[in-house]
């Protein structure tokens, strides 16, 4: 059996990374960041709430908390992306600048 504080934080860091993936997905990153701190914290909760009972029937809701930050990891390496075109078009735009006022 597990410990109903495992369970709690379990649910908690669920709860909060279902909040984080919405949060994402609308562009908010600072509050992703400050969402992923919180789920960081309750599944530490959860790892120090099992002790010694069975760990076995929180492994459903260890896996579904895996795929859900798989997804938000997903999501922040996108953003990372178009970050970095905006970031390399903008220095493209900046050299065509120069080089255009060079050559007036």
């Amino acid at each position: 059996m597990v410990g109903a504080t495992a369970s709690a934080s379990l649910e908690q860091a669920l709860a909060l990374l279902d909040e984080a993936l919405v949060q994402a997905e609308a562009g908010r990153w600072e509050r992703v960041a400050e969402l992923d701190a919180r789920c960081r914290d309750a599944s530490q909760a959860v790892v120090q709430g099992v002790g010694d009972d069975d760990p076995g029937p929180l492994a459903d809701g260890l896996k579904r908390l895996r795929d859900r930050h798989h997804r938000l990891l997903e999501l922040a390496e996108a953003q990372r992306e178009r970050l970095a075109e905006a970031r390399r078009t903008s220095a493209r735009g900046r050299r065509g600048t120069r080089a255009y006022e060079d050559n007036a």
